[in-house]
């Protein structure tokens, strides 16, 4: 049976995209070398994201339960509650 040049170019371009697959995945799978980064350093001082939570019932909601998981997480992260009306809880 003989291939079709456009057999041919499928395949290739299958056994191409498995190869990257392949590499990508080793990548994130290997060990990152402390020495090839330098030293560890404490992150920079003051958070580089805040977590604003605006759509949620204002009758019904788990605000408090979701600040906490975020303050969990990093006590240091900002958190932010906008809502048009008081929340009742």
């Amino acid at each position: 049976m003989r291939l079709t040049r456009c057999q041919a170019a499928l395949a290739a371009a299958i056994t191409l995209n498995l190869l990257v697959l392949f590499y990508v995945s080793w990548l994130q799978h290997q060990p990152r070398n402390s020495r090839a980064r330098g030293p560890h350093r404490a992150p920079a001082a003051g958070p580089r994201v805040t977590v604003l939570v605006r759509e949620f019932e204002a009758f019904d909601n788990a605000v408090p339960e979701l600040v906490d998981s975020f303050l969990q997480q990093d006590p240091a992260q900002p958190v932010v509650v906008a809502a048009d009306t008081l929340p009742y809880p």
